[in-house]
């Protein structure tokens, strides 16, 4: 099922770029039943989201990014 979503019009359009890439990348690797998506969208997203660390909504998607890094860093040793 395909994300019908956009990023808010009130955030700075580099942002909202970043955003909506990722969403349309998201729906393309849906649509095509692909595996993953490569990877570099998340990068993207992730350095355009560490940009605006003085959105509150950043900031906890960054937290919980970082917690199941640490998690999953602790299950491989």
């Amino acid at each position: 099922m395909p994300v019908d979503k956009r990023a808010d019009e009130t955030l700075p359009q580099d942002l909202q770029d970043t955003i909506n890439t990722f969403i349309e990348q998201a729906n393309i690797t849906e649509e095509h039943n692909l595996d993953t998506m490569p990877m570099e969208y998340f990068v993207n997203l992730i350095e355009k989201l560490k940009e605006y660390h003085n959105y509150p909504l950043v900031m906890d998607l960054l937290r919980i990014l970082e917690q199941n890094e640490n998690i999953n860093t602790n299950k491989q040793n």
